[in-house]
């Protein structure tokens, strides 16, 4: 089917905002470490269960060892390390620069993916993926940002910017390891499988892991962890691999990095919030980007 690879990356964006709206509310109360490190546990023991129940205990017996380690390699480095490095972004410049930050993972992705992928994207694919992301930058900067320390900022820039390329650079090794070989949906779970074990030395070295009992004991958080789960690192990372092995992966990425525009209605809706003329704007520049990259 033409362009299923754009629409997967488009409803990997859905669910992501949506699942951001869910993890904000349980990192509020249990601490974000201890969220992820949940999450990512969680996903991999609901992976594991749908593999089981549609495939049996043999999850991709086309893999071979190269692949194997290649989707383990990116999920160290996408989701161990890429979200270890947006969170410390996020305590030192906090979420609006270190969302801004994140948007230098689909040009990473785009330029990664010609040396290891052979990919290249024709004028009007940079063209559409400027424009989107200039949305995107115009409504995380329409507020100005409070007064950050010079350490902080040193600190927080350099942890956004190792945030991206580990997105970008996860997304083209799982590309890569895939192949032809191993679907989307085992190759997740092989990415969850290194992902989880690298949080949790991260958690049990840094001490943090000691918090997920205040996650476990409080009921609404778990519920919105569990749900959030399914909708993130679940069937947001699967449709995120459909997108890559579909179209090229610098537009993949492109497209879910709208989800800061998807989470506006979101927000509308949920929380009642009201949007600015310029987020509007914004909303409708990088409408505009999505609808050059179905066109192109």
């Amino acid at each position: 089917m033409p362009l299923l690879g754009e629409l997967a990356a488009l409803t990997t964006a859905i669910f992501w905002a949506a699942g951001s709206l869910l993890f904000t509310f349980a990192g509020r109360r249990a601490g974000s470490f201890a969220l992820n490190l949940a999450r990512i546990t969680l996903a991999l023991v609901a992976l594991s269960l749908i593999l089981l129940a549609t495939r049996g205990l043999a999850w991709a017996p086309e893999a071979h060892t190269r692949n194997v380690l290649v989707l383990a390699l990116s999920g160290l480095i996408g989701l161990t390390l890429g979200d270890w490095a947006y969170f410390g972004s996020l305590v030192f410049v906090g979420p609006r620069l270190a969302t801004l930050l994140m948007t230098f993972a689909p040009p990473f992705a785009a330029l990664l993916a010609i040396p290891l992928l052979g990919e290249t994207l024709r004028p009007t694919g940079w063209a559409a993926m400027v424009l989107i992301l200039g949305g995107v930058i115009w409504v995380v900067l329409e507020r100005s940002p409070t007064s950050i320390p010079r350490g902080y900022r040193i600190r927080g820039v350099l942890f956004g910017i190792l945030a991206a390329l580990g997105q970008g650079l996860g997304l083209v090794l799982s590309k890569v390891g895939m192949g032809s070989a191993v679907d989307p949906l085992p190759a997740t779970a092989i990415r969850m499988a290194a992902a989880t074990a690298g949080v949790w030395i991260l958690g049990i070295a840094t001490g943090k892991a000691r918090r997920l009992p205040i996650l476990v004991r409080d009921p609404m958080a778990r519920l919105a962890t569990i749900g959030a789960t399914f909708l993130g690192p679940v069937f947001g990372v699967w449709l995120s691999l459909v997108a890559v092995r579909l179209t090229k992966t610098g537009i993949a990425a492109t497209l879910m990095a709208t989800t800061p525009i998807v989470v506006l209605p979101l927000l509308i809706l949920v929380q009642k919030e009201k949007v600015s003329r310029r987020a509007a704007l914004g909303a409708v520049a990088a409408v505009a980007g999505v609808g050059m990259l179905f066109l192109r």
